[in-house]
């Protein structure tokens, strides 16, 4: 700990109640501003770290924070948060842990004892406790009065048994950015297992298991299976439609990312807002590298799977007619995947001047106010401005996954 560090900081405006019992290491002081609130038992280390005003840290028994970017008013309990970045008037209440890939956009909010990486939550998103939510894009609703909601006790499954890793879609980038959805409501203690891609206006019911896509405006739930059937560890089952969900949610990415190149940063009111979204931004691209790591790892054991498949077809017996189709299947991925893969990496994107546009009419609306873009979206926007930026998300998002 550097003593003079700590002095650093309470000449400049930070208030820390306790400095003997705070560690601050390796800090770009020039990242925080006054106003921001360092509680006993906190330890808030790395050069990438921001804190706006109105921030603080640990005021529910300290935590470790390393390379934490926060927007004005963020307000983090505790727990351990690694890599991760917060915009404007987000809470998260204690013991959570939230590492790397994770993005969580204004006025989202969480109770205790959640876990998120490689997490995306666009604005007002709210989630109970005791919630497990990693490898997820959730958007819907118009206001913190009127949100999409992660229920308490809830899992969502992103591991299998074959050792790899999916992500679920909750709405959508193209619609959800405007904030004018309807919500999505994930009920208490439900299981998700990934991927899935749950529409807008949604709701799945308390204590049930969703494995599969639901529609916008649907009541769904499923109940738990009973399966007792021999398993191999080499032999996959259907995998399209978990690569036709990866490459969708991959393509959703990608949307925020343009998003966030031709809106959220070219507005940025200061150096501190734009280096906060610049973060944001190498969030979402962790997040397209780490899609693209785990699909490729899927493909890299399909011969073998394929293999199997062709081998139990030849044998013959009832399943013969199952084998031979998987093993159709596998071989279709196989060929197409060095195509997917481009695609999902560096998608060729459209002409995205209908972004510029709403870029443009928001520096209008906002002038000297300093009204947030959330404001706008919801509010400013005319409706055509704001139909063709649709069209041209929806256009990235196909770029990827058609």
């Amino acid at each position: 700990m550097s003593k003079s560090l700590l002095e650093e900081l309470l000449a400049k405006g930070v208030e820390i109640p306790a400095p003997s019992s705070v560690v601050v290491e390796d800090l770009d002081v020039s990242r925080i501003e006054a106003g921001v609130v360092l509680y006993p038992g906190c330890v808030v280390r790395g050069r990438e770290t921001l804190l706006r005003a109105g921030t603080r840290l640990g005021r529910a028994g300290g935590g470790y924070f390393e390379n934490v970017r926060c927007g004005e008013r963020c307000d983090l309990y505790g727990g351990y948060f690694e890599d991760a970045v917060f915009l404007a008037d987000v809470t998260m209440r204690g013991h959570a842990e939230v590492r790397g890939g994770t993005l969580l956009e204004e006025g989202c909010e969480a109770a205790h004892h959640v876990g998120y990486k490689m997490t995306v939550c666009l604005p007002y998103v709210v989630a109970g406790s005791l919630i497990n939510f990693c490898d997820a894009l959730v958007s819907g609703g118009t206001s913190r009065s009127d949100h999409s909601e992660i229920g308490s006790t809830l899992a969502l499954y992103n591991f299998t048994p074959w050792g790899d890793k999916y992500a679920s879609l909750f709405g959508g980038v193209a619609r959800g950015v405007f904030l004018r959805e309807r919500p999505i409501f994930v009920g208490g203690q439900t299981q998700v297992v990934s991927p899935v891609r749950v529409g807008f206006g949604a709701v799945l019911t308390a204590g049930s298991a969703v494995r599969r896509d639901v529609p916008e405006d649907r009541l769904y739930g499923e109940a738990t299976t009973v399966i007792d059937e021999p398993f191999d560890a080499v032999r996959y089952g259907a995998l399209l439609p978990k690569f036709e969900a990866t490459r969708d949610f991959t393509g959703n990415l990608w949307a925020l990312i343009a998003w966030y190149e031709r809106v959220r940063i070219p507005t940025a009111k200061d150096a501190l807002e734009r280096a906060l979204y610049e973060a944001a931004l190498q969030q979402l691209r962790a997040g397209v590298a780490e899609r693209v790591k785990r699909l490729g790892k899927v493909a890299s054991k399909l011969e073998a799977s394929r293999l199997s498949h062709e081998a139990a077809a030849a044998a013959g017996g009832e399943a013969a007619a199952r084998h031979a189709k998987r093993a159709a299947e596998h071989a279709a991925v196989q060929a197409a995947w060095p195509a997917w893969e481009a695609a999902m990496k560096q998608p060729a994107m459209p002409p995205l001047e209908a972004l510029d546009s709403v870029a443009a009419s928001y520096v209008a609306w906002r002038g000297d106010t300093g009204r947030q873009l959330v404001d706008f979206v919801r509010k400013g926007v005319a409706d055509g401005e704001r139909l063709a930026a649709v069209d041209a998300l929806v256009e990235v998002v196909q770029a990827v996954s058609q």
